[in-house]
């Protein structure tokens, strides 16, 4: 992309769309005095615990933890990036979107909205070629010989390229500039050594491929007349801005929301392999369209499922592709299954023959990567011979070192353990060792290893009471309070700072003014707004002043008994007059720290004193 949307523009998106009408357009949503609750559409709940808050424009679920802005909640959804879901948003409130020139101020070609478009439109031609064109019969037959009818035609985009050179660059074609540089942009052109450009698809069925939101990103065209000239089987659209075979799962438009809610993924190999899942059924299946799986794609798939079906083919290939994809997944988290298929046959096949059930069967007798590779170890090594078993105990060492938890790899070896008739003790040994190795020269000083824990953050609680009362309150009295006795940088929690100094500097979007903080950050903004004010201190006689002031005490107080520890830590290593200075403030601290504990009447001159000293420097 030429350039960045700039950060007004993200505001009036922002600002022209209500976070309770976005959320309610998704899931049902129900007014409650002056917030909205839900049950939680990213986990499973009876009670409502999904909060949005209007005011605010922000949401959060009190039982998952989820929150943040109208931009979060759709990219959670819709488990997109920031950019894609502004340019959802955007597209929801009839904004167009500008984008600020880079710095070179250089054109890149076509934008990537062209590139959709271009790509759209070659789809609509192609279907009407193949629906309504003469040329199209022997494309038509062999569809329905393959037993796709026309509504499948039409739910999958499927359509057929003509013989020819000039379908869609010739005169019937789009005979201006932008759209012929869009659509050779979008790889459905090609330019010869005289400058002249012809259509790179020419008498093949064309199956249309969409990436997660259903937007046309290329083409897969299977010929229907091989000979030396007709070139591959199948060809792909070539590498483009918008599609990257390593990035795009065929059928996962259709089936992520099928994938979302069952957290399980069915993949399989081809498009027609997947399209006959989908009409079997089985609607969460998704393809790599005969690719090699990549590291890109199991990230892809770990955005929508916990679990991942692999349904491969019964030979050589098909098993040590099947291990691979595992190996990527299981990288990336998830739990995988393997289905084999019967020798001979793949889902479109079996599915036609002996119907739905006999491939849920498949899939029911489905294994764990571990024993499918303990199987194969089996059938090829004597495990009787020191050799054999070495080799097999690496192997499952190999596969387990890919878990990224603890627990995983546990189960993993315990199975290669019973399996292989070796000590768990042993394999976990060797286990560690492999990871040693394997880490050893690239992991920095301290880090953790796979399957570690690193302790959470915690935030000082009086700044989290704070910024909940600030935020649950929205009263400028308490507002004005904190501004005048709480210095931002007293604050030590990062998170907590930016958030209660946009509450105390009373910004109308809070969400807004955090855009440029961290998700954690707007996270925890959305949580305190959306808390229950019954879950805050209340004082009725000052209508929360008194919590105010009791918090602001306590911050302050944590600050200056660090103070006094680092002083003390100080009077240790001076001598002299610089030591007697020291032991004088060490002692002064004491004093106001005894006072301090006396309440808000005896505490806020000292901490009147403090705040000169520090506008003094």
């Amino acid at each position: 992309m030429a350039g960045m949307v700039s950060k007004d523009v993200i505001e009036q998106v922002r600002n022209a769309l209500d976070i309770s009408d976005v959320i309610g357009s998704y899931i049902q949503v129900k007014r409650a005095g002056h917030v909205a609750k839900a049950l939680c559409p990213f986990h499973k709940e009876k009670t409502p615990s999904f909060h949005i808050n209007p005011a605010r424009q922000a949401f959060h679920c009190f039982g998952c933890g989820a929150g943040g802005d109208v931009f979060k909640f759709v990219m959670l959804y819709e488990n997109v990036d920031f950019p894609t879901a502004l340019r959802m948003l955007a597209s929801r409130a009839g904004i167009a979107l500008k984008l600020e020139e880079s710095r070179s101020g250089s054109k890149e070609g076509p934008a990537k909205d062209e590139l959709f478009a271009a790509n759209e439109e070659a789809s609509r031609r192609y279907q009407q070629e193949l629906l309504q064109s003469p040329a199209a019969a022997e494309a038509r037959a062999y569809l329905q010989k393959r037993s796709l009818d026309t509504a499948a035609w039409k739910e999958w985009g499927i359509g057929y390229a003509p013989e020819g050179w000039d379908f869609l660059s010739g005169p019937s074609g789009p005979r201006n500039g932008p759209k012929m540089k869009a659509l050779e942009a979008a790889g459905l052109l090609s330019t010869n050594e005289k400058g002249n450009q012809y259509d790179r698809f020419r008498g093949r069925v064309m199956f249309t491929i969409r990436d997660e939101l259903g937007r046309a990103v290329g083409f897969s065209g299977r010929v229907l007349k091989a000979d030396d000239k007709a070139g591959g089987k199948y060809v792909n659209t070539p590498e483009t801005p918008v599609f990257r075979k390593s990035r795009i799962l065929f059928g996962l438009d259709k089936a992520k929301r099928e994938i979302l809610d069952a957290r399980q993924a069915l993949l399989c190999e081809g498009q027609i392999d997947c399209i006959r899942c989908h009409l079997g059924g089985f609607k969460n299946a998704v393809a790599s369209q005969g690719t090699a799986f990549t590291e890109e794609h199991a990230r892809l798939l770990k955005r929508y499922a916990d679990h991942a079906v692999i349904v491969l083919d019964a030979d050589a290939a098909g098993q040590k592709a099947a291990l691979r994809s595992a190996e990527l997944l299981i990288a990336e988290g998830l739990a995988v299954s393997l289905a084999a298929l019967p020798a001979g046959e793949d889902p479109d096949s079996l599915i036609l023959k002996k119907g739905p059930e006999a491939f849920a069967a498949v899939l029911k007798s489905a294994t764990t990567p571990m024993g499918f590779l303990l199987g194969l170890l089996q059938a090829k090594e004597d495990l009787r011979t020191q050799a054999g078993l070495l080799r097999a105990t690496r192997a499952a060492i190999d596969l387990a070192a890919h878990a990224q938890g603890a627990v995983q790899a546990e189960q993993m070896l315990r199975e290669a353990a019973s399996g292989l008739g070796v000590g768990y003790d042993s394999l976990q040994r060797d286990l560690r060792a492999a990871m040693r190795q394997k880490f050893r020269s690239a992991e920095p000083a301290g880090a953790e290893t796979p399957g570690g824990v690193t302790p959470p953050v915690e935030h000082p609680v009086d700044e989290v009471e704070l910024a909940t009362l600030l935020g649950t309150r929205s009263d400028p009295t308490l507002a004005a309070l904190v501004r005048e006795w709480v210095p931002y940088p007293l604050i030590t929690d990062p998170v907590c700072r930016a958030v209660i100094q946009a509450l105390a500097e009373e910004e109308t979007d809070l969400m807004a003014a955090l855009d440029g903080e961290s998700e954690e950050c707007k996270a925890f903004a959305a949580q305190i707004v959306n808390a229950p004010q019954k879950l805050v201190s209340t004082e009725a006689d000052m209508g929360g002043a008194k919590a105010a002031q009791d918090l602001i005490v306590r911050i302050w107080q944590r600050n200056l008994e660090a103070h006094k520890n680092e002083l003390g830590r100080r009077k240790e290593r001076l001598e002299g007059a610089d030591r007697q200075e020291v032991l004088q403030e060490y002692a002064q601290l004491l004093l106001d720290l005894g006072k301090m504990k006396l309440g808000w009447a005896r505490a806020h001159p000292i901490i009147e004193l403090h705040l000169q000293r520090l506008a003094e420097g």
